[in-house]
């Protein structure tokens, strides 16, 4: 009970820290079936992936999932109260956003164990995007990164 305490504390911790951007945190257990474009559970992997939801005036929302694939339950071990890190970049490479910057994060370490199947959720929203083409590379702020990029255009 206390580590789930533990939990919603860090989460709200990192919420209220989040500056501009909305961040939200879930951590869902799927079967192998359940999940899109998924063909059961691939020994040895954890996959990360990076979706456009939609964009809506000047916001952009994104979804970066985790999921363990593997047969074993995995650890993932985070440094510090930032769960992930993303660089929002223009078609001509300059780095505009980065989540991070003008932030700071308690340093703590903390393990988050994805079971079997289980999917771990980051909602990020950034905002006040002109038009124009960009690129989003997110990754976790843990030892392995699990970075995704993702091309998309606000009109």
């Amino acid at each position: 009970m206390l580590k789930y305490v533990m939990i919603g504390t860090m989460v709200l911790l990192t919420l209220a820290g989040c500056g501009e951007e909305n961040s939200f945190m879930t951590t869902k257990n799927e079967s192998s079936e359940e999940v899109s474009g998924s063909s059961g559970i691939v020994a040895g992997s954890l996959e990360p992936t990076l979706t456009l939801k939609g964009i809506e005036k000047d916001t952009a929302t994104f979804l970066y999932r985790l999921q363990n694939q593997t047969e074993q339950v995995q650890t993932i071990l985070f440094p510090s109260s930032q769960k992930y890190d993303y660089v929002l970049s223009n078609d001509k490479g300059d780095a505009l956003k980065t989540y991070s910057a003008n932030k700071s994060f308690v340093k703590e370490n903390e393990n988050v164990e994805l079971k079997q199947a289980e999917v771990l959720e980051y909602t990020i929203m950034i905002e006040d995007l002109e038009p124009g083409n960009y690129t989003l590379e997110m990754w976790l702020a843990s030892e392995k990164q699990y970075k995704q990029t993702i091309d998309f255009s606000v009109k």
